[in-house]
């Protein structure tokens, strides 16, 4: 779908590029249609599935073409974003989340994330998995497990350059290990905490009451207690995400991507999502973080009363492997008369205060 978008359909298809679009087609990993070489969104697609594969173009038109491609990759993935959201497509959602990541990066999602530092290619990432295995050296942190991940790789390296061109000294030259650790000490590393706002039964008197309850951010392995929210009630979800220094260097926030074609910045998308029935909650772009952002995100609870997960993703729109996901634990009681009432009162009132 994105390479059939209407942006595309006048990328140019030049005299005897149906031939070199078949022969690049055999070399890259997508089947597409053998009867369409000539077409625009065709090329597209090859092109996109080059420019993440890391595969040889046949001429130079086709580095110009595919910087046209990614020129308008960016705009027509948030626009399909869009569409989605308003049908409430949670995989789809997540999957156009990938895309953009992809697409800034020039690498497939099944890809290791450790692949985008610059110099690193498949025949290095032995080097990760041996310094896992021998518990470490040179005054690192020794991982527990093998390093897969960017994540895995930051938290053994504990911000030590030594530790890593330990890592890599084997296989890379001293200059090419620093450019490569001058990417993974510059990668945001966000720390999230969740409240919920809204109306509950309980209040003075019996009555009920106005307010924000913290959550703990647990991951989707972890134990947690189950937060009571009222049936078919509007809450929202605070999020409060804070980015962690782990250098003195002067921050940018320009994005580290050196095979997209023209400068972005770091930004990155909440989304809220019940994935047992697949359903898309809420979806919201949140730019760069300096220090911190404070972000709200409006949800319904189920009509039903019972427990369910609702998951909340944070995940990067420049970077791959570095996004998050964090399980809210729901039980869901009876609907409350009174707090639906007051809710729609206090949303009155903010209406009269706006006109």
């Amino acid at each position: 779908m994105f390479s059939d978008a209407e942006e595309y359909a006048e990328l140019p298809v030049r005299h005897n590029e149906d031939q070199l679009n078949s022969e690049l087609a055999q070399r890259l990993p997508l089947q597409v249609n053998p009867h369409s070489y000539d077409s625009a969104h065709t090329k597209t697609h090859l092109l996109l599935q080059a420019h993440f594969s890391h595969a040889t173009l046949p001429c130079s038109d086709y580095a110009t073409d595919t910087k046209t491609v990614l020129d308008n990759a960016i705009r027509i993935c948030q626009a399909m974003l869009d569409v989605v959201a308003s049908e409430g497509w949670l995989v789809s959602a997540l999957s156009i989340c990938n895309l953009v990541q992809m697409t800034v990066q020039g690498r497939w999602l099944h890809d290791s994330s450790l692949l985008t530092l610059p110099h690193i290619e498949q025949q290095h990432l032995y080097l990760f998995r041996r310094w896992a295995s021998r518990g470490g050296r040179g005054g690192g942190k020794a991982y527990d497990g093998p390093i897969e991940s960017l994540p895995e790789l930051m938290a053994t390296c504990d911000g030590q350059e030594a530790t890593f061109a330990a890592m890599m000294r084997e296989e890379l030259p001293p200059n090419q290990v620093s450019q490569a650790w001058a990417f993974l000490a510059q990668l945001p590393v966000v720390e999230v905490s969740m409240g919920v706002r809204g109306w509950w039964e309980g209040g003075g008197a019996g009555g009920q009451e106005e307010r924000s309850v913290p959550l703990a951010v647990s991951s989707l392995r972890e134990s947690t207690s189950w937060l009571p929210l009222h049936a078919d009630q509007e809450y929202v979800l605070q999020v409060t995400l804070r980015r962690i220094r782990q250098h003195r260097r002067k921050q940018d926030s320009k994005a580290q991507a050196p095979r997209f074609p023209k400068p972005k910045d770091e930004g990155w998308f909440l989304v809220l999502g019940e994935v047992d029935k697949r359903e898309l909650l809420a979806v919201k772009r949140v730019g760069y973080i300096r220090t911190h952002a404070s972000v709200s995100l409006a949800f319904y609870t189920p009509e039903r009363t019972g427990k369910c997960i609702y998951t909340l993703y944070l995940m990067s729109d420049s970077y791959l492997g570095l996004d998050q996901q964090y399980d809210i634990h729901l039980n869901i009681t009876p609907p409350s008369l009174e707090a639906k009432v007051n809710m729609e009162v206090s949303d009155s009132t903010a209406n009269l205060i706006l006109q």
